[in-house]
């Protein structure tokens, strides 16, 4: 792919996931190939996947504590409300403590001290006001921690988002590596990789340092049938291996001239070690090493 045509699509992802001005793009991603430089282009890139998340973290901490006041605002109106329904208290205005001076009033017909004479202290000791504010705790503090439940949720989310962010680049550089035949159509290849992204989303991963280890839904580290750890590139190859057939390699060693059928097809191995090697050579397309299998069992 050309350099012009590889920057068309990174500025098209850097315009729609970071919103950048073309003149913006311009300082990471020069318009000349000989002014590109690669390390300068990773470190702004970085610094903008910083930012990004600061910004998603900020907005979830806004969000968080903009939803507390509210739930803070809203408990104590219906509890106020309550208080009014329950002694029939028919004046809206009444709030806090002089909502609770009323009840007291209410409930001091019963007793020979005037209630709106009653200080503060002796307010908050009456059995009723304690039972009232014993409730408004109790609500208040249920309604707190389903609002920090659901910001942590989001916190979660947001980090998980980005580390699979990491994941899906390092996964694709591997891919890369492997050769995959894909289409030439940008959008398709685009739509082809990301199947191998999603059967990598369904996993759990544990960072060690610059390495990924991949974990069962236990959280256990994934071994192969004979208990080795199966590490993130073995990881991504045999999940790759499911899906895609992958280009051969541009040199690839030749029958002995003269030697063995003539005119046979160079595909078909002539003896056991030929036919080990060439089975599992990942360079062969999955369909001719099937196919080359069959013609094997004939033969033999």
């Amino acid at each position: 792919m050309s350099y012009t045509a590889l920057r068309k699509q990174l500025a098209d992802s850097l315009r729609t996931a970071y919103q950048l001005e073309e003149d913006d793009i311009a300082t990471i991603l020069p318009e000349k190939e000989d002014e590109f430089k690669e390390s300068e282009f990773k470190s702004k890139f970085l610094e903008l996947d910083r930012d990004r998340i600061a910004t998603i973290n900020q907005k979830g901490k806004e969000k968080f504590e903009q939803g507390y006041s509210k739930a803070k605002k809203e408990v104590l109106s219906d509890l106020e409300q309550d208080i009014r329904d329950e002694f029939s208290i028919e004046d809206d205005e009444l709030r806090g403590i002089d909502l609770v001076k009323k009840v007291a009033e209410v409930n001091g017909k019963k007793s020979k001290a005037d209630p709106s004479k009653l200080s503060e202290d002796e307010l908050k000791a009456h059995p009723s006001v304690i039972k009232l504010l014993n409730d408004k705790d109790k609500t208040f503090k249920t309604r707190e921690q389903e609002i920090k439940e659901e910001y942590e949720t989001k916190l979660s989310s947001f980090q998980k988002d980005k580390q699979f962010n990491d994941i899906s680049k390092k996964a694709l550089s591997i891919f890369e590596q492997m050769n995959p035949v894909l289409s030439k159509d940008p959008e398709r290849a685009a739509n082809q990789k990301s199947i191998l992204l999603n059967d990598l989303k369904g996993i759990n991963f544990q960072e060690d340092g610059d390495s990924l280890i991949p974990l069962d839904k236990e959280g256990n580290r994934l071994e192969d049938k004979h208990g080795h750890g199966i590490n993130f590139e073995q990881l991504v190859k045999s999940r790759a291996e499911k899906y895609y057939d992958f280009k051969q390699a541009d040199q690839r060693d030749s029958p002995p001239a003269g030697g063995g059928q003539e005119g046979g097809d160079p595909r078909v191995p002539k003896n056991q070690e030929e036919y080990a090697r060439m089975i599992t050579d990942k360079s062969i397309p999955l369909e001719e090493r099937q196919k080359m299998k069959e013609d094997y069992k004939a033969q033999s």
